[in-house]
């Protein structure tokens, strides 16, 4: 059965390319025919380098024809495309034209040729370049590994999935990054393979598998969206003056790329930790990661949405959070009582309906341009006034156990309070 599904699989995307082929082809012509991408370029048999490339050619892009080649490959190509702009297919595309353009080459120099090359080029010779662009980076994207350093988070058991891992910084070895135990490495510091950047301490590493960088960035917000999750919200929205500072090191084929950037945790007070009791929620997580159900793309959603809440201030963050319940839960035509509905099934039954209604009637104030700041609202004063709380905490609350409920089954669960245990220790230290 497996391989049944393995053939049917290379069929439909044999399928897709030839097609794909066929629009590309339909782009480009050999003259000017007015408002065309001129493309000028040297080309050579196919794998030649650029110094073996001795024959030079101008070809025009019809731009409506490349944007159709370009769309129909978003739609019906592999996931990591979707994360892409569209002017980034664009350039994959005409890139693979210009590596590929051999077979085409010996059909159209020193040629008079009329029309788009679709209807130049033999169906063999289509067959040939559908071939080609199975094989290629396009429809067979390498994966490679990001490592994202992590400052406070600390891992007490590693998980290590196929989609995604954390790390402690001693099991980040030789081994398991694949490199030669003769290359340098530095796994409490970033950068982890440059011993003249290693500036900055690592506690905990983020390791993220992705075809492109932009699907690692995805994959790392849904990520640590569902770690925030974990927290209760006094921990995960006390920040603290603690040293942070974020970056990247991805390793490919090509090579390895390493920047810094934005932290990718906030500066928690207290560290976040992975342990024992996380493995399984954890594996859960990476299955959504790699699939393409629906409903499994929507849980994705649904935490980098909230992982964007994550590090901004609470009004800031309350346009997000509803956004993350529209996106697992928000019915069209009825999302407000839609997610009304998932409150009180997900453990907010005691809020009375009318408290619930106006909680969510906030939604419409700010995501549709009634008050720029929740705190302009009427209806935020009203909901203080009424219930003494504020609205603000109430739906991140909210919103956090309905994810946890629906994306992760009862296996995700909030850690214990912490704080009277924080307190005794403080306590403790002072006394002794």
């Amino acid at each position: 059965m497996l391989f049944m599904e393995q053939d049917e699989a290379k069929a439909t995307t044999e399928a897709v390319c030839r097609q794909a082929i066929e629009y590309l082809l339909g782009s480009i012509s050999m003259k000017d025919g007015g408002g065309g991408l001129s493309c000028r370029f040297l080309f050579g048999h196919i794998g030649a380098s650029l110094f073996e490339r001795s024959f030079g050619i101008e070809i025009f892009h019809d731009p409506k024809g490349l944007t159709e080649a370009t769309l129909f490959v978003r739609q019906h190509g592999p996931a990591h495309l979707r994360q892409m702009e569209v002017r980034a297919r664009q350039s994959l595309l005409q890139n693979f034209i210009m590596d590929h353009f051999w077979p085409i080459g010996e059909r159209v120099m020193f040629q008079d040729v009329h029309g788009n090359l679709a209807d130049v080029i033999p169906w063999q010779v289509k067959n040939v370049l559908a071939g080609y662009l199975v094989a290629s980076p396009i429809f067979t994207p390498e994966t490679g590994l990001t490592l994202y350093p992590l400052v406070p988070i600390v891992v007490e058991e590693d998980f290590d999935g196929p989609e995604f891992s954390f790390l402690k910084p001693a099991s980040l070895t030789h081994a398991w990054l694949g490199i030669h135990p003769s290359n340098p490495l530095s796994p409490d510091h970033f950068s982890c393979v440059s011993p003249d950047r290693n500036r900055e301490l690592v506690a905990a590493w983020l390791g993220v598998r992705a075809p492109t960088f932009e699907m690692a960035e995805k994959r790392k917000a849904a990520i640590l969206g569902a770690l925030a999750l974990v927290l209760p919200r006094h921990e995960r929205k006390m920040f603290s003056g603690r040293h942070n500072y974020g970056g990247r090191c991805t390793f490919a084929r090509s090579g390895v790329t390493e920047s810094f950037g934005a932290p990718a945790v906030p500066p928690l007070m207290h560290n976040a930790t992975i342990e024992a009791c996380d493995q399984p929620w954890l594996k859960l997580l990476g299955e959504k990661l790699s699939s393409s159900d629906n409903s499994n793309v929507k849980h994705c959603r649904a935490l980098e949405y909230f992982y964007r809440a994550w590090p901004l201030k609470p009004n800031e963050s309350f346009a997000h959070i509803f956004m993350a319940m529209d996106s697992i839960l928000g019915d069209p035509g009825r999302a407000t009582q839609a997610i009304i509905e998932a409150a009180t099934k997900h453990g907010f039954e005691t809020y009375p309906y009318e408290r619930l209604r106006l909680l969510m009637s906030l939604r419409a104030s700010v995501i549709h341009g009634g008050a720029p700041d929740v705190h302009d609202a009427g209806k935020y004063q009203k909901y203080y006034a009424d219930y003494g709380a504020d609205p603000i905490v109430d739906v991140e609350i909210i919103a956090a156990q309905c994810l946890r409920a629906v994306i992760f089954e009862g296996l995700l669960q909030e850690r214990p309070d912490r704080r009277e245990e924080m307190r005794a220790a403080v306590r403790a230290s002072r006394n002794a």
